[in-house]
């Protein structure tokens, strides 16, 4: 709308001129009029299309506006302000230092100079029209400065609300992954404690048991009776507890070994390097087999030990997506990057583990933008 604006109002100031030259001294329109109008009309053109952001060349266009004006209305007459008006208006209005008053003020000396010899009524009338188009180009200059910060503002706050809401997407999906981690954890603790106290104490009192069972068919008929009694009772006990144990022992354990084992390794790596280090996955899990859990600790592990001493890393995310078919594992760090990767031996080494199982790793970093590995997986779902 601006263009368009500034636009039709140049094409009318030159309008304006031409027509001024023709009704009062339409004998002197030559050629070399027509070419001053030209050279006129481009110069203003390209001043706001093509220079406006540029401090110099708009200094200069402004100054040869004026060097035109002057010569035009001194050689073929017509209107005086049509001559001088754009120039002096994008003084103030493209013009950002306090140069825009200097080249304000040469314009308006430059007019005078020209018209001396108008009518002073007419001359003051002329300046006051200058005047007030030039105080309305800075006010709305500076209005559409304040306009352009506030949606530079509303740009720059819309993309810090997109980037919280992701990173607050991602620490719930982290939160949901550790709850969930911890509850499994804190459950198979549980079964294995009392395998452990319970069922040993148990497995004890039924040995014991069978040996007064052997003594007391010595002593009598009765205490045998009992003590057979007492045996099968605490056998059928022994029973109950160990099914309630395979109850509450999570039937989705083996699908989260791994990931424990993975877990384990982050927070040991956390404790002695001070590593911010996330890790997430997907719902859906499958029981990976000993091969491909090996080979996915081993990656985590080299792709840890090379964002800490390669790196510099200070934050790292590991996210595993268990697809339809495949196991997609994204890890990044923030560390310093490189633009050229020259793979080391541990690098090759997970590559060719990871190959060897059908899968394959890509990785690729920038300088200041971290390192990024990718691998893909086919694991065995049981």
């Amino acid at each position: 709308m601006e263009n368009k604006t500034f636009l039709i109002s140049r094409y009318l100031t030159a309008f304006i001129i031409i027509l001024g030259i023709t009704f009062t001294e339409i004998d002197k329109l030559n050629f070399f009029a027509i070419i001053l109008i030209l050279l006129f009309i481009i110069n203003t053109q390209l001043r706001y299309f093509l220079f406006r952001d540029i401090s110099v060349p708009v200094f200069i266009s402004i100054i040869f506006d004026f060097i035109f004006g002057y010569i035009l209305y001194k050689n073929y007459n017509g209107l005086l302000l049509p001559y001088f008006i754009i120039g002096i208006i994008d003084s103030f209005f493209l013009i950002e230092n306090f140069s825009k008053y200097i080249l304000g003020s040469l314009g308006l000396l430059i007019f005078l100079y020209a018209g001396n010899e108008l009518p002073l009524y007419e001359l003051l009338s002329y300046i006051t029209a200058i005047i007030t188009l030039g105080l309305i180009s800075s006010i709305i200059k500076k209005e559409q400065n304040r306009t352009l910060k506030a949606e530079e503002l509303y740009h720059r706050l819309r993309k810090s609300e997109d980037e919280l809401i992701k990173t607050n997407h991602e620490l719930e999906a982290y939160a949901d992954s550790i709850k969930e981690l911890s509850i499994l954890k804190e459950r198979n603790r549980i079964s294995r404690e009392i395998h452990d106290s319970v069922g040993h104490s148990l497995s004890t009192i039924i040995i014991q048991l069978g040996a007064i069972e052997k003594i007391a068919n010595d002593n009598g008929e009765a205490a045998s009776l009992m003590a057979s009694n007492l045996r099968d009772f605490t056998k059928n006990g022994l029973e109950e507890i160990r099914k309630a144990l395979r109850e509450l022992k999570p039937k989705e354990f083996k699908e989260y070994e791994t990931l424990l084992a993975i877990e384990g390794l982050i927070k040991d790596f956390s404790k002695l390097t001070g590593i911010d280090v996330k890790l997430g996955f997907s719902k859906n899990k499958w029981q990976l087999d000993e091969e491909t859990s090996l080979v996915l600790y081993r990656v985590v592990q080299e792709f840890l030990s090379n964002s800490a001493r390669h790196g510099k890393a200070t934050k790292i995310s590991i996210f595993m997506h268990f697809s339809i078919s495949d196991l997609i594992v994204t890890m990044q760090d923030n560390g310093i990057g490189t633009n050229e990767i020259t793979p080391g031996l541990g690098l090759t080494s997970i590559s060719e583990r990871v190959g060897e199982l059908g899968g394959n790793l890509s990785y690729e970093s920038k300088e200041g933008k971290g390192f990024l590995l990718r691998v893909v997986l086919k694991p065995v779902k049981s």
